[in-house]
């Protein structure tokens, strides 16, 4: 073996010697032999700067460049480049320009935005739609409107237009829409909703994909939505007016499957329900807060009147127009709160629907007999509005099929109170093929805890919760409970006798998922009722990030507590 590679040592500086050697200018890189096709399409994945610099690499390289498919341009400085982006424009030479994206960031103090689109921006689009260019990206990042060119609206090869901005769309009688391939259109943010858009919506035949964002606080409109091959539509309006000559949006889209409303202030139709929605995300939240408006919140439906009941009543009439739906997200507050009212209108049972996301629990328990195939169920509270869950929690008439059969797991993210755990103990009482429940909470001492010895109350009383919860009653053998707080998560069978098994965390990181943290600490317990082990173990034991085990009977836990209390402990 050993001669063996002696000899392929030979044979190697023998051939080595032998080869000729080529000068640098005979040397010619793999890259450079590749077809023009293929390198123009690397090129094409750079920034246009990048692919630019190229030229000065051969003869060969030069003006490869200005064959690139895709183009991605940023506004900066008025002066600088804007001249900069009319002469890469000018270069390019592609038949067919697959993406052109641009970017107008805020421009330097003095400078006039208007004056760029008006002098400029035309020109630029002009040079992109001689390209025969499919997709358009704009991203207007200033505050002045931003005028968009008639002929923008004037396209055989356009497939993709998203502008984001301020926009001003051109007037109906400039206007002549001719968009046969286009297929997805986002224009964000419209300060009014003309006829021409709706026009344009219409006459799109191809169009599968809208997404909307407009401001309409001024005054009332009429916006119509019909668009016979759309699939997928999203609206978010941000008005934070609570009008009561509110904005009606009518939409007739028969072949939608998914649908997004962020608007808490307008009211919505569907001119004919979508029979093959699968998805839908209806949020509606004012998420400014409320506009000085005295509003009565909660009422029963018998002492509804005005604008009011106009709005609940078309509201759920409209949420009903939903219900093929498989999977739904629904965010309410007290003023929009159309859940409560469901059992006295006549809505339509959700068939379909096996996972649901809201914010309103109390309410969504006496509605849930319109789900009875329901099998996932989130529930987020945290910034849930208070007049929604000021009412005292009462059990429906009759169990609803789907928390009997059909409910597999529950996740709810809550404060912590009282009647909370009345309605989770109805919950586990009743749901016989619960798999898990998910319960995270806060109490109000664990919110911002500074001290150790408000951190170790605020422990204390996370632990109280955590007992309760898992003590409850389940009608499940199978059902899996997992608690977490801020500073304590338990789950399983924890509660054993005197004592609660538990994970604890300390230190700046908290989260509810058991880990181990960094810049905290991580480690098993297991606890005794009015235990302060949080101080105690912290002061006592060292705590490392590794964990330790303590376990403390009743009498040394409360005489460490008492320690705790009086100021003794060290």
């Amino acid at each position: 073996m050993e001669k063996l590679r002696m000899g392929d040592c030979k044979i190697m500086k023998y051939y080595s010697r032998k080869r000729p050697k080529r000068s640098i200018e005979e040397e010619e890189d793999r890259l450079s032999s590749l077809p023009d096709a293929i390198l123009t399409d690397i090129l094409s994945r750079l920034s246009i700067d990048t692919a630019a610099k190229t030229s000065v690499l051969s003869h060969h390289w030069r003006r490869l460049w200005t064959g690139v498919t895709r183009v991605d341009l940023y506004v900066c400085n008025q002066s600088d480049s804007t001249a900069k982006i009319s002469y890469i424009l000018r270069q390019l030479t592609c038949r067919k320009l697959r993406h052109f994206g641009l970017t107008l960031e805020d421009l330097e103090e003095g400078s006039n935005p208007s004056a760029i689109c008006v002098s400029e921006l035309e020109s630029w689009f002009h040079q992109v739609f001689s390209r025969n260019v499919e997709n358009i990206s704009v991203n207007a990042e200033y505050d002045v409107p931003l005028l968009l060119p008639a002929f923008l609206f004037n396209s055989q090869s356009l497939v993709t237009l998203s502008i984001l901005g301020v926009l001003k769309l051109p007037k109906i009688k400039d206007l002549c829409v001719n968009l046969p391939n286009l297929n997805k259109l986002t224009l964000d943010e419209l300060d009014n909703f003309p006829l021409c858009l709706e026009n344009l919506i219409k006459s799109c035949s191809l169009l599968e994909h809208l997404d909307l964002v407009f401001d309409l606080d001024l005054s009332s409109h009429v916006v119509n939505i019909i668009a016979s091959n759309l699939k997928s539509l999203s609206i978010s309006n941000l008005s934070m007016l609570n009008n009561t000559r509110k904005t009606r949006v009518y939409i007739d889209a028969p072949k939608l499957a998914k649908l997004k409303i962020q608007d808490w202030s307008s009211i919505y139709y569907f001119l004919q329900n979508p029979s093959i929605l699968v998805k839908a995300c209806i949020q509606l939240e004012n998420d400014g807060g409320y506009d000085g408006l005295e509003l009565d919140g909660e009422q029963d439906y018998g002492a509804l009147s005005g604008p009011r009941k106009e709005y609940i009543c078309q509201m759920t009439k409209f949420f009903g127009g939903l219900s093929s739906v498989s999977k739904l997200e629904l965010k309410l507050e007290s003023w929009t709160n159309i859940l409560r009212y469901f059992n006295c209108l006549n809505l339509p049972i959700f068939s379909n629907l096996t996972w649901l996301q809201t914010n309103c629990f109390k309410d969504l328990l006496i509605s849930l007999n319109y789900f009875p195939n329901l099998e996932h169920l989130e529930v987020d509270l945290w910034l849930l509005d208070d007049k929604m869950e000021q009412r005292r929690w009462c059990a429906p008439d009759f169990i609803p099929d789907c928390l009997v059969s059909k409910l597999e797991t529950i996740h709810i993210s809550t404060v912590g109170i009282d009647d909370d755990l009345r309605l989770l103990a109805y919950i586990l009482s009743n749901a016989i093929v619960l798999k898990k429940l998910l319960v995270d909470f806060s109490t109000v001492d664990g919110a911002y805890v500074e001290n150790e010895r408000d951190k170790a109350y605020a422990v204390w009383k996370e632990c109280q919760l955590c007992r309760s919860l898992l003590n409850l009653p389940r009608s499940s053998s199978t059902c899996e409970v997992v608690v977490s707080g801020r500073l304590v998560a338990a789950s399983g069978n924890a509660v054993q006798g005197e004592f609660l098994t538990c994970q604890m965390y300390l230190g700046r990181s908290v989260t509810a998922s058991g880990n181990a943290l960094s810049n905290g600490y991580h480690a098993k317990y297991k606890w005794v009722d009015r235990l302060d082990a949080c101080n105690f173990l912290y002061h006592k034991c060292q705590l490392s990030s590794t964990g330790l085990t303590a376990v403390m009977d009743t009498h040394e836990a409360m005489t460490h507590v008492q320690q705790l209390s009086s100021g003794n402990m060290r």
